[in-house]
């Protein structure tokens, strides 16, 4: 969204970015940990974007504080929706919506908006291999966890997150579980654990990775 609203004030159009969030910048902001991407090096090039003429309003989110056609009737002849994916994927199973579960997107949000959830010395289990798992985990060592776990339904070599983060995470102390996968949520109102079942490998999938199939009995 920002790269599109620079390019265009360069082409000379009056550019307004609104922004649902209270700081600019969408995921590299609040998706992205800062240690991986320094805020300094991020306000930098927002603060350029500005200077070539952007203007942008942030707590601005569409069909909550204004519509297309609001932009419209405001004078606005074009619009570009570059929205993101801000919502985690749901595990779908017992026991989600416990206190104390929760999703890796809204929790890294949480962390770079000063709203950090309280895991000093506490056991922390992280469900998935992508990059936004391995934030999760590298992010809850730095609020102080006792222990992070993570857990992953297939193979080391199958996790999509960045090779280097996955090394980093594993240095740091990361307990891996692989071929193991969480059947249910645990506890009475808050998490005191995660039922899983472990797999073995089945047949390729389209993403081109063995299929993991659950082992009756190996909860």
């Amino acid at each position: 969204g920002l790269t599109a609203a620079l390019r265009l004030a360069q082409q000379g159009y009056p550019v307004t970015v609104f922004e649902q969030l209270p700081v600019p910048g969408g995921m590299m902001a609040v998706g992205i940990p800062d240690y991986r991407l320094p805020r300094d090096m991020l306000n930098a090039d927002i603060e350029a974007i500005t200077r070539a003429g952007v203007e942008i309003r942030c707590n601005q989110a569409l069909g909550r504080d204004f519509t297309l056609g609001s932009l419209s009737e405001e004078g606005y002849q074009a619009v570009v929706l570059a929205i993101g994916a801000h919502k985690s994927s749901k595990l779908r199973i017992e026991g989600e919506d416990r206190e104390g579960v929760l999703h890796g997107v809204g929790f890294l949000r949480d962390v770079a908006l000063g709203h950090a959830p309280d895991l000093t010395d506490k056991r922390v289990g992280v469900v998935g291999g992508g990059n936004v798992a391995i934030d999760a985990v590298r992010t809850a060592w730095r609020l102080g966890a006792s222990q992070v776990h993570v857990i992953y339904r297939r193979l080391r070599e199958d996790m999509p997150a960045y090779a280097g983060e996955i090394a980093a995470a594993e240095q740091e102390g990361a307990i891996f579980h692989f071929m193991t996968n969480p059947t249910r949520v645990l506890g009475d109102g808050h998490v005191t654990g995660v039922e899983c079942v472990l797999h073995e490998q089945g047949d390729f999938d389209r993403s081109g990775r063995r299929r993991p199939v659950p082992i009756p009995g190996s909860e």
